[in-house]
């Protein structure tokens, strides 16, 4: 198994690459340029059994860590700068484990333009990918901000990651071409900054859609003081295919399965149009899926009344 100093040489060599005005990894600190304007963090940490489905690489895993903080990042409008890991390798770990932890953190700076200026490395019992995030904004949107008559948006469909590990984990069943798109976006999510930063200027609440659509849903809701009536599913192609042929409810595989990172949030009713021109000159596509309502609580509009949507989600610590 690499020693510390092997890991860390190794870091430094495939992912530590820093423009200058940036100190060298391997200080007891990391020194990032200032900039003016706010200061904006992140953390967020990858853990193995929980994050790290069968048939993902290490080098996947490391990519994925990262994502997880840009997907907060986009759906902020802020471009983050740089990032710093706290890796936990069990013993036991060869050089190829840590060469692919490397490569996939060198894939995340690659994707997104961001720089890995340090971090720490330990001995755990399984892989640990700690990510601390930093970038600098003028403006930082947040939870809170939603207003009655505001619409509802997503920045992309859901229920494709959560389909794609049921055919990883569970052997669903599912199309060659289904499967393929599944698989790809649970081993490589793909939060979009330019689609974020394109957005920003329109939003008036949001946040990214890790733990499911309806967690997120929810939490702007109480961030806000008011409710929410969902008019329609976005649902990746194929998913209500998949889930009737697996016997699975494919309302919840949209609503509650996660790990979609895109944006959802709110904009002024107004405003949508120009938003959507916005997003679709960023490379994206911005779907309305409902508006929100003075009367708190979170609803469905489905065979012409209204049901109530669960606060459904991925929640940790609780298994579920």
């Amino acid at each position: 198994m690499p020693d510390e100093f092997e890991v860390i040489a190794e870091m430094v060599k495939t992912a530590g690459r820093l423009p200058k005005g940036y100190s060298p990894i391997g200080d007891d600190v990391a020194v990032v340029p200032p900039r003016s304007g706010l200061v904006v963090l992140k953390t967020d940490m990858l853990v193995e059994h929980t994050d790290v489905p069968a048939g993902m690489t290490y080098r996947q895993a490391a990519r994925k860590a990262v994502a997880m903080c840009v997907s907060d990042f986009a759906s902020k409008g802020v471009r983050p700068d740089s990032f710093m890991v706290s890796l936990g390798l069990r013993r036991g770990a060869d050089k190829k484990d840590v060469e692919e932890v490397a490569l996939g953190l060198r894939d995340a700076e690659e994707r997104w333009g961001v720089h890995l200026v340090g971090g720490d490395t330990n001995e755990a019992e399984e892989l640990i990918v700690g990510c601390a995030m930093v970038g600098f904004a003028k403006k930082v949107i947040d939870r809170g901000g939603a207003a009655p008559a505001d619409v509802l948006v997503v920045t992309g469909p859901f229920g494709l990651p959560p389909s794609g590990l049921r055919i990883m984990t569970a052997g669903a069943r599912s199309e060659a071409e289904f499967a393929r798109r599944a698989r790809k976006s649970v081993l490589e999510p793909e939060p979009d900054l330019e689609v974020g930063a394109a957005l920003a200027p329109y939003l008036t609440s949001a946040m990214d859609s890790s733990d499911g659509l309806a967690r997120s849903i929810h939490t702007l809701a109480r961030a806000s003081g008011l409710g929410f009536v969902v008019e329609r599913l976005p649902a990746a192609r194929g998913v209500m295919e998949f889930a009737a042929a697996n016997k699975l409810d494919g309302d919840k595989l949209i609503l509650e399965g996660g790990e979609e990172y895109v944006i959802v949030g709110t904009i002024r009713a107004p405003e949508v149009q120009a938003a959507q021109r916005a997003v679709k000159k960023a490379g994206g596509e911005l779907t309305v899926v409902g508006r929100a309502t003075k009367q708190k609580g979170v609803t469905l509009r489905a065979g012409g009344g209204l049901r109530a949507i669960r606060d459904g989600g991925w929640t940790h610590l609780s298994g579920r």
